[in-house]
């Protein structure tokens, strides 16, 4: 499918439901530009390693340089303590590991049936699987299965636990992804109806932010718990992002009805976010 991603709407959608998320994003963020700064944030620095923080106006970029056929060169700035491993990102229709044989994708915007899906690991070295199934989730979301499992030097993400009580991750630092291989950090600016909406960091010491555009849908945005980076959304909307959050009851049941029904010998995992 094409994306056609325009800020602050969702795509390929009904008009009806266009109307409904506008609507709650405004009740959520009151503007989608509420004021904050980053505390605190950051990566692993690397594997096992402490939270660091993004220097100021630090490039953005994951490679150094991306080659979709072969191996490719890691950039070694502050993006190389966020192990990415687990992001396709050889077509702009991204898909994200969940467990060794399964990927979420923005619904909309999905890759068709035996399309090539690379990972590169965290010294770039490269593999390359193919979608052989699907299963639609509630929302915006498309799980996928693969001809076969990763091995264990590329991350399956958890999904944060369902049912947690959200108030607490309100205005936290989120790990934002584009279509460009670039990581953003935005903020959390509300949950409601089963989505996750963020806001632009307007005290941009750490990180950079981003107007998300036209073929950033599905690209996956993270929350850092400890060491571990824990997926929150795939991208839905522009501007700040918003999209189907994966801690919702609803959003992950429907996710583990669809890993159950591609291949059952897998399950998905969940970290408690605080």
């Amino acid at each position: 499918m094409r994306d056609r991603l325009i800020p602050p709407k969702p795509l390929c959608v009904s008009r009806d439901s266009i109307i409904m998320l506008r609507m709650m994003l405004l009740k959520i963020t009151g503007t989608l530009a509420l004021a904050g700064s980053i505390a605190s944030c950051g990566g692993t620095g690397g594997p096992g390693g402490p939270p660091v923080l993004p220097p100021p106006s630090a490039p953005p970029g994951i490679f150094k340089s991306y080659h979709a056929d072969r191996n490719s060169s890691m950039a070694e700035g502050w993006t190389r303590g966020m192990d990415m491993s687990g992001v396709s990102f050889n077509d702009t229709r991204t898909a994200t590991l969940i467990t060794p044989r399964h990927v979420v994708m923005a619904k909309h915007y999905s890759r068709p049936a035996a399309a090539p899906v690379v990972f590169h690991d965290r010294n770039g070295k490269r593999i390359q699987r193919k979608l052989i199934g699907f299963e639609a989730g509630v929302g915006d979301v498309m799980v996928g299965l693969l001809d076969e499992p990763v091995p264990a030097n590329y991350r399956p993400y958890p999904l944060p636990a369902a049912g947690a009580d959200t108030s607490s991750l309100l205005d936290r630092p989120v790990i934002v992804s584009d279509q460009n291989r670039n990581l953003f950090v935005h903020r959390i600016a509300g949950f409601g109806n089963g989505i996750v909406a963020f806001k632009h960091e307007t005290n941009n010491r750490h990180g950079w932010s981003k107007n998300l555009v036209v073929g950033d849908s599905g690209n996956p945005s993270f929350l850092i718990v400890g060491n571990e980076l824990v997926l929150l959304e795939t991208h839905t909307t522009g501007g700040p992002g918003a999209g189907p959050y994966f801690g919702d009851p609803a959003v992950q049941q429907s996710v583990r009805r669809a890993v159950q029904k591609l291949d059952p010998a897998y399950r998905i995992r969940t970290v408690t976010a605080r």
